[in-house]
C-alpha cells in the first residue's frame, strides 16, 4: 500500500457516504420530470454548485494541472478564461433558458428549428458527449491508482471499472436530485482540501513565501508543445475563452438553469457559479506550478509520479508533499468527486435525450412518464459500458488526457455549441440553420487540423467563425432566394463562403510544426486545396438550403413564435409548478455531511497532533463554516 491506512479509510467512507446519499434522494424521484430536472425544485445553490462542478473532473488534475506544469504561466492563463468566457454566455442565455420551460437541453430544437434539426441534434449531441464520460472516468483512474495502489498491475483498468459501477448505483437511483446533491457534497470536500493545500504549500517554507515562490516560476513563453500532435500558442487562449462563451451555458450546464424555479433562481444559479470560477487559478492552477519549482524536469518527476506520464500525476505528487496522513485520502476522495461529479451529470443530459427526444418524440409518443424514468435508467446504464470502454482506450493512448480532450472539443463540440447557444439568444438564423451549421463547422474543423495542420487556437476561432457565419447568414441566403430566386441565393451564399475564405486564407497561421506560420492559400499546397473544396462545399450546402431558409423569411412558424412568446415572459412558480412541500430541505443534508466530514482531521489531530496540527485545524474549520453556511442557505424562503 502506499499510503497511510488512515487514507484508505477516508476514501472508502466517503464513497459510502456518496452512495448512500444517492439512495435518499432516491425517494423523490417518481418520475421523468423528476430524474431529469428534480421537478423545477432544485435549490438555485445546489444548482450553481453543480453547474461549477460539471466543468471539473479528475482532469483538472491530471491534463490540465500537467499542462500548467508543462507551459507554467502561460497554463495558468488557461483557467483566467475560463470565468471570463461563462459570464458572457451566462448573462446572455440563463434566463432564457429557464424561461423556455424544458425538460431536456434540446427538447427546444424542435420549437427553434425543427423536428430534422431535433432528431440531428439528438444524435450528433449524444455521439459527441459519448466521449467525455470515459475521458473523466480514466482521469480518476489515472490519478488514483497511482496513489492507492503503487506497482499494482492492472490498477487503472480496475478502478476505471469501479468507479464506473460505482456512479451508475447512485446516478440511476436518484437521477438530477442525486448527481445536484452530490456535486455540493463533493464541492464541499474539493474546496475544502485545496484551500488547506495552498495553505499548507506557504506555510512549509519549503518554497519560501507567495511571491518568492511564483517568482521561481519560469518566465511566461507564447508557445509550448509537450505532447505529440498539438502546438500551443496564445492563439489557443483566444480560442479557448471565445469557445467557452457558446459551451459555458448548453447541453448538462443549461440543465442546471431550467432545473431550478425561475428566472431569479436562475440569475442566483449563475453569479454563485461565476464567483466560484474566479476561484479556479488560485486553486487549481497554483499548486501545479509550485510543482515546476521542486521539479523542474519532467525527469526529476517521474522519480514521485512514475514513468507513464509522470507530468499529469503533477498534482497528487505536490499533494503527497505537503499534506499529512488523512488529508490525502481526503484529497483523493475530492478528485474521484469531481469527476463523478461531471461524469453523472453527462449521463442524466444525454438519457434525457434519449427518453424524451429520440424515445419519446420518434418511437413511442404516447409513452407515460413512467415509462420515460425506466427508459432514462437504462439509458445510463448503457453508457456506463460505453465509458468504462473508451476509458480504456484514452488511458492507453499516447497522446494524453488533456490533448485528446482539446481534439474532441474541435472536431465535434464547438460545432454543436454554437446553434445551441444562438438558438436560445436570438430569433435572426433561420430555423433550418443549425444543420449547415453543426456540418459546415465539423467539415472546417476536420480539414484545419488534418489538412493544414493548424494548432488549436486557430482551429476553435474558424470552426467558430464559420458556424456563426451560416446562422447569420442563412437569413440573407433566405431573402435573396425570395427576391431573386435560386440564382440570388447562390450569390450571396459564395459572396460569404469568399468572405470565410479570404481571412482563413490571407493571415498567417501557425502550424503543428512549432514556430512555423503558413499561408491557407499561399503556402500550404495540398492543404489550401482541401480548404477550397471544403469552402465550395459549404457554398453548395447552404445554396441546397436556400429555399428552406426563404420559407422563413414571410413569417416565422407559429411553433417559433410560440417559442420566444414564451421566453418573454416570467415563469409563474405557483401557477406552473404547485406548492409541492413534499421533498424535504436538502440543505441540511450537506450541512451535516459537511459537519461530518469535519470528523476527520479532528480525529487525525487527536492521533498524530504534533507539527500537522495546523493544518488538521484549519480543514476542520473550514468545514464546519461551509456547514453552518448550507445551514443557513435553507432558512427563510426555500427557492
Amino acid at each position: 500500500m502506499g499510503l497511510a491506512p488512515a487514507d484508505y479509510v477516508v476514501v472508502v467512507l466517503y464513497l459510502v457516504a456518496v452512495l448512500a446519499a444517492g439512495i435518499w434522494f432516491a425517494r423523490v424521484t417518481r418520475s421523468g420530470s423528476d430524474f431529469f430536472v428534480g421537478g423545477n425544485r432544485i435549490p438555485w445553490w445546489a444548482a450553481g454548485v453543480s453547474l461549477y462542478m460539471t466543468t471539473f473532473s479528475a482532469w483538472m488534475f491530471t491534463g490540465a494541472a500537467s499542462f500548467v506544469y508543462n507551459t507554467g504561466w502561460f497554463g495558468f492563463l488557461y483557467f483566467a478564461a475560463k470565468p471570463i468566457s461563462f459570464i458572457v454566455g451566462f448573462l446572455l442565455a440563463a434566463v432564457r433558458w429557464r424561461r423556455a420551460r424544458i425538460t431536456s437541453p434540446v427538447e427546444y430544437v424542435e420549437e427553434r428549428y425543427n423536428h430534422t434539426t431535433r432528431l440531428l441534434l439528438s444524435v450528433v449531441l449524444v455521439v459527441s458527449m459519448m466521449y467525455w464520460p470515459g475521458h473523466h472516468l480514466a482521469s480518476v483512474a489515472r490519478i488514483a491508482a497511482p496513489a492507492l495502489f503503487p506497482d499494482v498491475p492492472f490498477a487503472i483498468d480496475g478502478l476505471i471499472l469501479f468507479f464506473g459501477v460505482f456512479v451508475l448505483l447512485y446516478s440511476v437511483a436518484g437521477g438530477i436530485w442525486a448527481v445536484s446533491m452530490t456535486d455540493v457534497l463533493q464541492f464541499v470536500v474539493l474546496l475544502s482540501v485545496c484551500v488547506v493545500l495552498l495553505i499548507a504549500i506557504f506555510a512549509s517554507g519549503e518554497v519560501g513565501g507567495v511571491t518568492e515562490a511564483l517568482a521561481a516560476v519560469p518566465k511566461i513563453e507564447p508557445t509550448h508543445s509537450f505532447r505529440p500532435g498539438t502546438v500551443y500558442t496564445p492563439l489557443y487562449i483566444v480560442g479557448f475563452l471565445v469557445s467557452g462563451i457558446f459551451g459555458s451555458v448548453v447541453g448538462d450546464k443549461a440543465q442546471r438553469f431550467f432545473m431550478v424555479q425561475d428566472e431569479r433562481a436562475a440569475k442566483k444559479t449563475g453569479w454563485l457559479a461565476f464567483a466560484l470560477f474566479l476561484t479556479s487559478p488560485l486553486l487549481f492552477g497554483i499548486p501545479p506550478l509550485i510543482g515546476k519549482v521542486i521539479w523542474p524536469e519532467v525527469a526529476q518527476l517521474a522519480a514521485v509520479a512514475g514513468e507513464t506520464k509522470p507530468d499529469e500525476a503533477i498534482f497528487i505528487a505536490v499533494v503527497t508533499r505537503f499534506l499529512p496522513a488523512g488529508l490525502i485520502g481526503l484529497f483523493i476522495a475530492a478528485m474521484v468527486a469531481a469527476s463523478m461529479s461531471a461524469l453523472d451529470s453527462v449521463w442524466n443530459t444525454v438519457s434525457a435525450i434519449v427518453s424524451v427526444d429520440l424515445y419519446k418524440g420518434h418511437l413511442r409518443p404516447d409513452a407515460s412518464d413512467r415509462e420515460l424514468l425506466i427508459v432514462g435508467r437504462v439509458v445510463v446504464a448503457v453508457l456506463a459500458v460505453s465509458a468504462v470502454t473508451m476509458a480504456l482506450l484514452i488511458v492507453h493512448s499516447s497522446l494524453g488526457i488533456f490533448t485528446i480532450s482539446n481534439i474532441v472539443l474541435g472536431l465535434v463540440g464547438i460545432p454543436v455549441t454554437v446553434p445551441l447557444f444562438l438558438g436560445i439568444v436570438t430569433r435572426v438564423p433561420s430555423t433550418w440553420s443549425a444543420i449547415p451549421a453543426i456540418l459546415s463547422g465539423i467539415i472546417v474543423a476536420a480539414v484545419t487540423r488534418f489538412a493544414l495542420d493548424w494548432t488549436l487556437g486557430p482551429q476553435y476561432l474558424a470552426v467558430i467563425l464559420t458556424s456563426v457565419v451560416v446562422m447569420f447568414g442563412s437569413r440573407w441566403i433566405g431573402a435573396a432566394y425570395v427576391r431573386r430566386g435560386p440564382a440570388g441565393a447562390v450569390v450571396v451564399a459564395v459572396v460569404l463562403v469568399a468572405l470565410l475564405g479570404a481571412v482563413f486564407g490571407l493571415p498567417a497561421v501557425p502550424t503543428m510544426e512549432q514556430g512555423v506560420f503558413n499561408q491557407a492559400f499561399s503556402v500550404s499546397g495540398v492543404g489550401g486545396v482541401w480548404l477550397l473544396i471544403a469552402l465550395m462545399g459549404i457554398a453548395l450546402l447552404l445554396a441546397l438550403f436556400a429555399p428552406a431558409f426563404g420559407r422563413d423569411i414571410s413569417g416565422l412558424p407559429d411553433r417559433v413564435m410560440q417559442f420566444f412568446e414564451r421566453l418573454e415572459h416570467p415563469v409563474d412558480v405557483a401557477a406552473e409548478l404547485g406548492d409541492d412541500e413534499s421533498v424535504a430541505r436538502p440543505n441540511r443534508i450537506i450541512a451535516y455531511a459537511a459537519f461530518g466530514l469535519a470528523i476527520v482531521p479532528l480525529g487525525m489531530l487527536v492521533l498524530r497532533g504534533g507539527a500537522d496540527a495546523a493544518i488538521y485545524i484549519s480543514l476542520a474549520a473550514l468545514l464546519v463554516v461551509l456547514g453552518g453556511l448550507f445551514m443557513l442557505a435553507g432558512q427563510g424562503r426555500r427557492d
